[in-house]
């Protein structure tokens, strides 16, 4: 069984939150992590290659269900295709870490 890490940040999110929030599922177990910086309801580029590489058998974690989709009708269906191949969604439900720009490097620049 392979524990996956699943993300979603809009392109608007500040530059390094997309690898900080895959360092932090990584911590949390994840032994590999997809990530998008996409916004728009269709699935994002990493999803797909998420649904390529999961087995029957495999879990996806997840910080909160929205990184499926901007509605309920998305996280459904983003939750039958998983459910589909056999792969566990494990829903960790909080809000992953926002890189946030130290002050004092933004001076420096």
């Amino acid at each position: 069984m392979t524990i996956f890490g699943y993300v979603r940040v809009t392109p608007h999110a500040p530059a390094g939150t997309a690898d900080m929030q895959s360092w932090w599922m990584k911590f949390l177990g994840c032994q590999e992590v997809f990530a998008d910086v996409w916004q728009g309801p269709h699935h994002p580029p990493a999803f797909d290659r998420l649904l390529d590489h999961a087995q029957p058998g495999d879990a996806v974690v997840v910080p909160l269900l929205s990184v499926f989709g901007p509605t309920d009708a998305h996280v459904r269906e983003a939750r039958k295709r998983l459910g589909r191949q056999g792969v566990t969604v494990v829903l960790l439900g909080e809000q992953p870490p926002v890189y946030q720009s130290d002050p004092l490097e933004e001076l420096a620049s």
